[in-house]
């Protein structure tokens, strides 16, 4: 990289996590509510490890979409979508690259 230029390194809003987190949190309250209402016929202690289980896959969920929506970036350096940093970016898509060369 050149002097003159500068990393441009840009993250996706925070309402790109929404989805995550709206999506683990109805797994962690549709697992166990469906457990409840339809396994009747289940032993109590089989429908508490399954409605546990769907509350930590569920949180889970929402934890990591969380996580990554907000500390992995969406554009560096014009490449990656839409670019308000200046660069035009490549056409090529996600693929490409551009090598700078320095004297």
């Amino acid at each position: 990289m050149n002097e003159n230029e500068q990393e441009c390194v840009e993250f996706a809003s925070k309402s790109s996590a929404l989805p995550g987190a709206i999506s683990g949190a109805v797994i962690g309250v549709g697992v166990p509510a469906v457990t409840l209402l339809f396994g009747k016929a289940l032993a109590p202690s089989i429908q508490m490890i399954i409605s546990l289980v769907g509350v930590g896959v569920g949180g889970l969920i929402a934890l990591t979409a969380t996580f990554f929506s907000l500390v992995i970036p969406s554009k560096v350096n014009g490449y990656g979508g839409g670019c308000s940093c200046g660069k035009t970016g490549d056409s090529q898509g996600a693929g490409s690259f551009r090598q700078t060369q320095t004297l």
